[in-house]
């Protein structure tokens, strides 16, 4: 901790780190799964849409039981969590279609900047409204 840090910073910091990192593992979980099922030939709406699962999944493990440290209220957690994670599906399904559809971008990179916006407000929304 630098001295002029209070502790109250030190710790939010250590805590978007750790939402940092638990987001990249998620992200890598639904890329990864996303670019095999791209390359095993699936259209990449399903695509999408299945790595999205495996990611939901992943971060929501992550983020409940390592970032944001609640080990009770596992289904009311998890029912929370899927409302806000099938928004940001929704939402990312159709940034992905309109910049691949519509915008006649390869669906590979469509997909990080369909993801971009959602990594920041996250992490208030489920600081706030998710694990309370």
């Amino acid at each position: 901790m630098l001295p002029w840090m209070s502790r109250t910073l030190f710790l939010h910091l250590i805590k978007f780190s750790l939402y940092v990192l638990s987001g990249c593992a998620a992200a890598v979980a639904d890329l990864g799964s996303y670019f095999l099922l791209l390359a095993l030939g699936e259209w990449y709406i399903a695509a999408s849409v299945v790595s999205g699962v495996v990611g939901f999944f992943t971060a929501f493990l992550l983020n409940k039981y390592v970032v944001f440290r609640k080990r009770q209220k596992f289904v009311n957690h998890l029912g929370r969590y899927f409302i806000v994670d099938m928004a940001n599906l929704a939402i990312i399904t159709g940034i992905l279609y309109l910049l691949v559809d519509k915008g006649g971008m390869d669906p590979r990179p469509a997909k990080f900047v369909a993801l971009a916006p959602m990594v920041l407000w996250n992490y208030f929304v489920y600081k706030f409204a998710v694990y309370v």
